[in-house]
């Protein structure tokens, strides 16, 4: 046939369309037309055809690496965070609290789960009337614990300064007297619980603690300690639920239920670190740094 003959005589042009070398871009050569392939070759030899070069297997070697790499990184993570290499405790205790030498010496702080005890009528030894059995309960939270010693280099850090608060000697070690929060947090509530009605006749005879001044000063400490504890309830503000239990068979009603579970810091670690750093009862005369002309004085009580 014609179009076999055409294709023949023009071997020598097939021959340079694919006689090409891996670095040359192959194109396919216009084949000569006459009337018979006009229309048979007219689409091919209107547009040039670009073959793309094989991606070199390297290309698939480093894709492959990078993907094993990514997949041990992966497993590697669960495995760590399984196994808590890291002190998770410790990094989450410094990263919501302020700074605090507490802190900062790993005294074994920890979180652990705990259920409250949120009975209505049962009452415990926190609960009791007052007398000498629940304030030693009180008193065995370290609720009256003396002040012990922050060093002078974690002063500042702990928000501390030599000329705007009290200071020790530098003969006594120097550093600053200050007392762990949430132990005080605990001395105001258990002033809250002195001065309720039912209790306030009896620690005011007693005339003990706060109770050894006026009466005007106490309203004083106790209105004090009361928006501390709101403040500091606020700002960490629990955010829990309280669901409802059925009371009652015989007349069915909904309760809170107060017994719930939370997860918290183990509170004894805590005190048992403030009771061993506790100052003496009695510090010598010029224990403390005398008052300096540059230093911050508050003309009444803040």
């Amino acid at each position: 046939m014609r179009l076999s003959i055409l294709i023949l005589k023009n071997s020598n042009g097939l021959k340079k369309m694919f006689d090409h070398t891996p670095n040359q871009e192959a194109r396919f050569n216009k084949i000569p037309q006459n009337d018979d392939c006009e229309t048979l070759l007219s689409q091919s030899s209107a547009d040039d055809y670009t073959k793309k070069p094989k991606r070199p297997l390297w290309h698939y070697g480093i894709s492959s690496l990078f993907l094993l790499y990514s997949v041990i990184i992966f497993l590697a993570g669960i495995w760590i965070g399984s196994h808590r290499l890291f002190d998770a405790d410790s990094f989450c205790g410094g990263h919501v609290s302020h700074y605090s030498p507490l802190v900062k010496e790993r005294i074994g702080l920890h979180y652990n789960l705990q259920r409250f005890n949120g009975s209505f009528m049962k009452l415990n030894a926190f609960r009791q009337p007052a007398g000498p059995e629940v304030d030693a309960a009180w008193g065995s939270l370290g609720t009256d614990y003396r002040a012990f010693v922050v060093s002078p280099s974690d002063g500042p850090r702990s928000g501390l300064t030599p000329k705007t608060h009290v200071h020790i000697s530098p003969q006594y070690g120097g550093g600053y007297p200050a007392n762990v929060e949430g132990l005080h947090h605990l001395h105001c509530l258990n002033l809250l619980r002195q001065a309720l009605y039912y209790n306030y006749d009896y620690y005011h005879a007693l005339g003990q603690g706060a109770f050894s001044n006026a009466d005007h000063v106490v309203r004083f400490h106790v209105t004090h300690c009361l928006d501390i504890l709101r403040q500091q309830l606020m700002c960490a503000v629990d955010v829990g639920v309280l669901g409802q239990v059925w009371t009652f068979r015989e007349d069915p009603s909904a309760f809170v239920d107060f017994n719930t579970e939370h997860k918290c810091r183990n509170y004894d670690a805590v005190r048992k670190w403030a009771e061993k750093r506790q100052l003496p009862e009695e510090v010598p005369l010029d224990f403390l740094v005398p008052l300096g002309a540059e230093d911050v004085v508050y003309e009444e009580i803040p």
